[in-house]
């Protein structure tokens, strides 16, 4: 378990870093779709010799093509979409923080579509999730409009990745994590390239720092956490592993004030606070309900 302890603790804290980098390749000249597609390019070459070496095969069954085209377009393409062009506008602490509410948002889903039956705890920390989403939001508004922007840019990602999850509920059940994210990776090439065609990027500008930060995305990020994450989970509860959720907008405070100089104000501490809190608070009511 201790293999498994380390895997989620080191996945999760290159995410949080993740947005430090992406923002640092946009500021070393890679705009932000031509950054996501050269970074699921790269994701695509690593992933695919991974499941073939792993695996021995990389086949799609029967009618899986285009539920697994769907599942790309929205958990890669619109997603990276929404938070290459937030993360473009606004801090990356301000886009880690909302996106840190995306197991609350996909907890209220369930209820909704699945007709689940929410427990007072589920219900109090939905509300303390949205309250601290809104605070970092209205923070954004009053910094000025392209923050703003950047800010719902960023909880339209969070919309598209809760959409991902129940689109590609029966693929998770029918292809291991690694095979998923290699179709993935290798389908969302074909969709991000339009969107980069329409950009005006030119890579031989952007600095070998930029294309540093790509590489660390796409092996690293992309690539071995996602290998990692999915060996994990096989020997760890849902709710052991939710909890590893919140270093991620934990290490992103810290590297975007530590590396991008970027400044916390009380709104974003106390929203960031009110979001991660509502994670703990809703692990618990479901512990109390596993325990019982």
């Amino acid at each position: 378990m201790t293999r498994q302890i380390l895997s989620m603790v080191f996945c999760n804290v290159m995410w949080g870093l993740s947005f430090i980098a992406s923002k640092h390749a946009m500021l070393s000249g890679f705009t932000p779709m031509t950054l996501a597609l050269v970074r699921y390019v790269l994701a695509a070459a690593c992933l695919a010799p991974m499941t073939l070496l792993r695996e021995k095969r990389l086949v799609l069954r029967r009618g899986d093509g285009w539920l697994m085209l769907l599942s790309a377009l929205t958990g890669v393409t619109l997603y990276y979409f929404c938070e290459y062009q937030g993360i473009s506008r606004t801090s990356t602490v301000d886009a880690s923080l909302i996106l840190a509410a995306i197991p609350i948002l996909t907890m209220a889903a369930e209820s909704l579509i699945d007709k689940r039956r929410m427990g007072q705890r589920q219900i109090g920390g939905a509300l303390v999730s949205a309250a601290g989403t809104a605070l970092i939001v209205l923070c954004g508004a009053q910094e000025g409009a392209s923050s703003l922007t950047g800010d719902l840019f960023i909880l339209g990602a969070s919309v598209v990745w809760v959409g991902y999850i129940f689109l590609s509920k029966r693929l998770r059940e029918r292809y291991s994590s690694l095979s998923m994210n290699a179709w993935q990776a290798m389908l969302a090439v074909a969709t991000l390239l339009p969107l980069a065609a329409m950009e005006e990027c030119d890579l031989g500008a952007a600095t070998p720092g930029g294309w540093l930060a790509v590489g660390v995305l796409a092996v690293v990020c992309s690539a071995l956490c996602y290998w990692l994450y999915g060996n994990a989970l096989h020997a760890m509860s849902p709710l052991a592993s939710a909890i590893f959720i919140n270093l991620i907008p934990l290490t992103t405070m810290v590297g975007g004030v530590c590396f991008l100089g970027e400044a916390l104000t009380w709104q974003t501490v106390a929203g960031g606070g009110m979001i991660i809190g509502s994670i703990f608070l809703v692990n618990a009511g479901e512990a109390t309900v596993n325990d019982a």
